[in-house]
């Protein structure tokens, strides 16, 4: 509880940063002009503004989405205020494991090397929903999705590494939110309530 205590007032970790920087504070000494990014979930968002940062410092973007329309109106926002960016739009919808798959081979086809992969899409079902592959949506989308983007990329990112001499990243997105409470939910109320009636 400590450490939400600390995200949510904004206490930098050993970074020197925290929840309160921004990537522009994150990223301003880095130069990125030799890197290329895959970013999912980058029409809006954590997303988009990982995007419009990673563009202005210099690097190629790959913006995969669900919507073209979403994602080639994202990649004109950038242009409009960094207009040397290079953005390529990719179809990717992750809760199909078919269409990850295509992704992967249509991005391959484009001989590109492959140093960022940020894991950002995220999608919460409000009804129960099924994926085309037999798996509840949200964790088709978050998890399967993203799970085998990875392992499908991995090799090229491996590879762009030997060849430069720079280490790549994969930086996965996700919430703190389940942190906050364990057990059952009723459980956890009664004893928030018990302690107040201590503390009062």
């Amino acid at each position: 509880m400590i450490e939400t205590v600390k995200h949510l007032v904004g206490s930098g970790g050993p970074s020197g940063f925290g929840s309160r920087s921004t990537a522009e504070h994150v990223t301003v000494n880095c130069d990125l002009r030799s890197l290329t990014a895959i970013i999912t979930g980058a029409t809006s968002g954590i997303g988009a503004e990982t995007a419009r940062v990673l563009a202005k410092r210099g690097a190629r973007l790959v913006i995969p989405a669900r919507s073209l329309k979403t994602a080639e109106e994202t990649k004109s926002r950038i242009l409009s205020e960094f207009p040397y960016a290079e953005i390529i739009v990719m179809h990717l919808d992750l809760s199909s494991l078919a269409s990850v798959r295509r992704f992967v081979a249509d991005f391959e086809s484009l001989h590109l090397p492959l140093n960022i992969l940020i894991n950002n899409a995220g999608k919460y079902a409000h009804k129960h929903a099924i994926s085309e592959d037999g798996v509840e949506m949200t964790f088709a989308t978050n998890y399967l999705g993203h799970f085998l983007l990875t392992k499908l990329l991995l090799k090229n990112m491996i590879e762009t590494a030997a060849q430069t001499g720079v280490q790549g990243r994969i930086v996965n997105v996700t919430s703190v939110i389940h942190s906050w409470f364990s057990g059952d939910m009723l459980q956890y109320l009664a004893d928030i309530s018990r302690n107040n009636r201590y503390i009062n």
